[in-house]
């Protein structure tokens, strides 16, 4: 009862004391100053965590010099404590905040990281290297790093005793190191896979990594480096259509990509690992296919000198050859090219390289599927490193030929092309050739190419030996081929016999070597003929060098026979040919004819067939857009409808998951459906309604748990009280009795004390009170000195002060005559302002009146103007109204035959009568409006100001007169000018005449516009 209850807002007491709030510094520099006091105390965590949450504070997202000596010693105590994950979130998190401001930043710091690791599994291997005497290499025997250990090799471990030190240095010490340098390669790599900026520090990375693989042994995690590049590559050049902003990787890009890769290749190589290096060739491909511009020559050789390492390996003898002679065209582009003796061992090695490439069959294999897949895999292959599709051993030969590669070759090898391609001695060749071949297996650049060269010396003299040769023994086989032993021989022919390079036999029983059967008959035999051919050829020579005296004699004879009898049939041949030529140019002219209209022809059909695909064509492609329109239309619909079911169907799954109803109904009659699938099939309103009931039995069940839960609390509470009323009343009086006790134990305990202290006090003062006169004399002299140096202080001071007091009425003084003169000067300045401004509106108050002056004499000219014009109106109007009386026109055939009407108010002036007209057109009297003077075209009216009725009066409208009430509709247009002024244009409409206004309208406003 005494434990006070846990707050809902304090933090569990099981989590870490740094874990439990997140600390937030007003400044990066106080955050660091706190994790070093918590380092500096052994606390590594907490300062660990104090400095992740500056990196993930968002207060702190601007970059600043102080942020990056947070980060590094936020990845120092990392490295310490191998923490690498920590270590990549904390560098996300600075990559956040310095990306747009200082990329240069984030690569101190990565380059800081990665040393740090380096660095630390140096020491570990050190370490690790002195504990148990032994060298570097045994230690890094352990097959992953990222494997975990078994539950039976921790119990190995636990009693293997001393015997097991060297694997327990490994699980303690090197392995946990290495791990994390490989994470920190692997958490930098993908950190910066997708940032431009920082390109080569990705290369550098890469570098670091290999480097890492290589000097550890580490094949597994160099396979996994691989892959991780190769994914990263994928990534940068994979289109997707979401991602439209995305652009294409730089050429400077793919060249860092390319160098990356190229060195991979070489670490595969150095590692031994063929497939995974196979793997780098495929990707190098896939770079230089999206590369636009040629990567450098010093790496395209320096790959092409890898690729011939890997197809050597891999027994490719003709690739390999291939990628010996790229290396040779390559360097010899360079502009500073190697040294002469460098490209003679290059052109040496590709000279040799395709001498090594064992003969083609010239028989094609009848097993088509074997073929076809062997056939496509050199396709690929050849496709892929550029080489010609059909490349093969005399192709390669012709161009090692023809490009100079046997010029530039050493003369051994020169002699040695010379021996095996184009001579013909069958039984001398091994004996011509094993000196080269000696001197080749003593060069350390061409040592590699001696066994193939003996093999291919070997079944040179082999298939010599079968042209000329039915049979053959052993021993006198075994005599002349001496690059190669018995049993070699033997096995070189079987194989050569196999691809039907030879068609030899051995005959183990006599001892010697058989043609076929087939080829006994000489006559048969395509070789035998072709030595007997080039036999006769070359005894027909030294005949002609025997008789050459009569050979000449008799050809004379014959060519002046052959003189005379052309001279005889000179003149009938010259005929012939003559009229033959004649023939000849007819029918050249009619085929020629005939081909024109047959062209003719064919190209009128062609292009009236051309004509109707191409309508055919546009007909069926405008019917397919439409068709395709309208099913993308349809389909669109329906996918929206689908989705938007579907979309409801999973809002409503989710919410019948979490209802408590659903459960029970589901329980008792399973005719709840839960299944987004199957309620997608439902109709919305059905659905909906189901929901809403679902929900309704949701709340009736909720609000009845309530209750019971309500209920039940109350219960449990009251019966908790009343059992606990008596105990608290005993505990209670156990607590009095308790604290009675111990108070009474606590006075008893405090009086005895104070006893002790007083006497000792009392000792005390007895030892003390012998010295006080002398302590009494000491202060007296001392205080003396005191006074007198305090006396000699205030006097300083009083003096001090007085000068302060002084120099403090002087500045007062002169801020106050600053001041009132600074007051005068504002002074001077308002009443100069006041009189300039007393001026200026003076100025323009006479502007002013002299400008209503001005207006007013227009307005008293304008008004004398119009009164003119009136009086003249007027009497026109009354001689045309006598005019009207004279010849006793009415009202309405003066209205008929007259534009104008007469004026009601004027007529009413002058005394005339309207009688007759009918009663019911006779107006009400109105009141007398002054025409306002008509303004001049120049002049520009002033709008007035609202009336009490809230429309404003303007030129449509009536208009406020000087001198009465607004003017009546019939009023507010000016009237007619005199007759015989003068007018550009018709003359104006009069409306005063319009007639008299309606009953009961008084001062109408301004006419309805259409």
């Amino acid at each position: 009862l005494s434990t006070p209850p846990l707050s809902l807002s304090s933090p569990p007491p099981f989590l870490p004391l740094a874990r439990r709030a997140m600390q937030h510094f007003q400044k990066p520099e106080n955050a660091l100053r706190r994790a070093d006091e918590l380092y500096a105390v052994g606390q590594k965590e907490p300062a660990l965590v104090a400095l992740h949450d500056v990196l993930s504070s968002k207060r702190h997202r601007t970059w600043a010099p102080s942020m990056e000596d947070v980060m590094k010693r936020f990845l120092s105590i990392c490295v310490e404590m191998r923490k690498g994950k920590a270590a990549k979130d904390g560098l996300i998190q600075y990559r956040i905040i310095c990306q747009q401001v200082n990329v240069s930043s984030m690569e101190a710091v990565l380059r800081y990281f990665m040393a740090l690791a380096e660095a630390a599994a140096q020491t570990a291997l050190d370490l690790a290297e002195k504990t148990i005497s032994e060298k570097i290499e045994s230690l890094l025997d352990f097959e992953d790093l990222e494997a975990e250990e078994t539950p039976e090799s921790l119990m190995l471990a636990t009693i293997g005793g001393s015997a097991d030190s060297k694997k327990r240095t490994d699980r303690q010490v090197v392995t946990p190191a290495l791990k994390f340098l490989w994470e920190a390669y692997r958490s930098v790599l993908d950190i910066l896979r997708n940032n431009v900026k920082l390109e080569e520090l990705y290369r550098d990375t890469a570098s670091r990594a290999f480097t890492f693989c290589h000097q550890y042994k580490r094949s597994v995690e160099f396979r996994r480096l691989c892959e991780i590049l190769r994914n990263h590559i994928q990534v940068q050049t994979k289109y997707d259509p979401k991602w439209k902003d995305r652009e294409p990787p730089t050429p400077e890009s793919l060249q860092m990509h390319l160098e990356t890769r190229f060195a991979q290749l070489s670490t595969a190589i150095s590692m031994e690992l063929w497939q995974e290096a196979y793997r780098t060739v495929e990707d190098v491909h896939a770079i230089l296919q999206l590369m636009k511009k040629p990567p450098k020559p010093s790496s395209v050789a320096a790959y092409h000198e890898n690729l011939a390492k890997v197809f050597w390996v891999a027994d490719i003898k003709l690739f390999h050859a291939y990628a010996v002679a790229r290396t040779f065209f390559t360097s010899r582009n360079f502009k500073t090219p190697p040294p002469p003796e460098a490209m003679e061992v290059i052109a040496s090695r590709a000279v040799l390289a395709t001498l090594s490439i064992p003969p083609a069959s010239p028989v094609v294999d009848l097993n088509l599927l074997e073929y076809d897949l062997e056939h496509e895999k050199t396709k690929r292959m050849a496709q892929m490193l550029a080489f010609p599709p059909t490349a093969s051993r005399a192709m390669l030969l012709d161009e090692v030929v023809r490009g100079g590669l046997l010029k530039a070759s050493a003369p051994v090898v020169r002699e040695l092309h010379a021996l095996v391609e184009r001579t013909n001695i069958p039984l001398d060749l091994s004996s011509a050739v094993e000196p080269i071949l000696a001197q080749i297996k003593e060069t350390p650049a061409l040592a590699q190419y001696e066994g193939a060269l003996r093999r291919l010396v070997a079944l040179r003299m082999l298939q010599q030996m079968e042209r000329l040769y039915l049979t053959i023994s052993i021993e006198r086989v075994s005599a002349a081929i001496t690059v190669l032993t018995w049993p070699e021989i033997e096995a070189l022919i079987v194989w050569a016999t196999k691809l039907e390079l030879l068609s030899l036999r051995i005959d183990y029983k006599h001892g010697r070597l058989n043609q076929p059967a087939n080829k006994v008959d000489a006559a048969a035999s395509s070789e035998v003929r072709e030595s007997l051919a080039t036999f006769a050829t070359m005894l027909d020579e030294v005949n002609e060098r025997l008789h050459t005296l009569e050979i000449s004699k008799r050809k004379a004879e014959l060519r002046a026979r052959l003189y005379a009898s052309i001279s005889a049939t000179s003149q009938e041949e010259h005929q012939k040919v003559l009229a033959r030529r004649v023939v000849i140019e007819r029918r050249k002219e009619e085929a020629e004819r005939l081909l024109m209209e047959e062209t003719k022809e064919r190209e009128r059909l062609r292009a009236r067939k051309q004509a109707e695909e191409e309508a055919e064509e546009k007909a069926r492609l405008q019917a397919d857009a439409v068709r395709r329109d309208a099913e993308r239309d349809k389909r669109e619909r329906e996918e929206e409808e689908a989705a938007q079911r579907r979309k409801l169907a999973e809002q409503m799954a989710e919410q019948r998951k979490n209802l408590k109803v659903i459960k029970k109904k589901g329980g008792e009659s399973g005719k709840v459906e839960t299944d987004v699938d199957k309620l997608a099939e439902k109709d919305r309103s059905e659905l909906m309604r189901e929901q809403r009931e679902l929900l309704m039995d949701e709340r009736a069940e909720f609000e009845k748990r309530l209750e019971n839960m309500a209920k039940r609390h109350d219960h449990l509470e009251r019966a908790r009280r009343e059992e606990e009323r008596e105990l608290l009343e005993l505990r209670w009086e156990a607590q009095q009795a308790d604290d009675k006790r111990r108070h009474e134990e606590h006075a008893t305990a405090l009086a005895q004390q104070m006893k002790e202290t007083r006497a000792h006090d009392v000792e005390e003062k007895k030892r003390f009170s012998r010295m006080a006169r002398a302590a009494d004399a000491f202060s007296a002299r001392v205080m003396e000195v005191r006074k007198v140096q305090h006396a000699e202080a205030v006097r300083v001071w009083r003096e001090e002060q007085a000068a302060r007091k002084e120099a403090l009425r002087l500045e007062r003084e002169r801020i106050a005559a600053e001041e009132k003169a600074r007051e005068e000067a504002i002074e001077r300045a308002r009443r100069e302002a006041e009189e300039e401004e007393a001026r200026r509106i003076q100025e323009e108050q006479e502007a002013l009146r002299k400008k209503q002056e001005e207006e007013e004499e227009r307005r008293r000219v304008a008004e004398r103007q119009r009164q003119r014009e009136k009086e003249l109106e007027e009497k026109a109007a009354l001689e045309r109204l006598a005019q009207r009386e004279q010849i006793g026109k009415s009202w309405a055939a003066a209205d008929e035959d007259e534009d104008e009407l007469p004026d009601i108010e004027m007529a009413r002036s002058l005394g005339g009568s309207l009688n007759s007209k009918p009663a019911a057109a006779t107006p009400p009297a109105a009141p007398p409006a002054r025409a306002e003077p008509r303004p001049k075209p120049f002049e520009r009216r002033e709008r007035s100001e609202p009336d009490e009725d809230g429309w404003e009066t303007h030129k449509l409208g009536g208009r406020q007169s000087a001198d009465g009430p607004l003017a009546r509709g019939a009023d507010r247009w000016s009237g007619p000018p005199a007759r015989g002024s003068l007018r550009d244009g018709p003359p104006p409409r009069d409306f005063s005449d319009r007639g008299p206004p309606r009953r009961d309208f008084g001062d109408r406003g301004p006419p309805p516009r259409d």
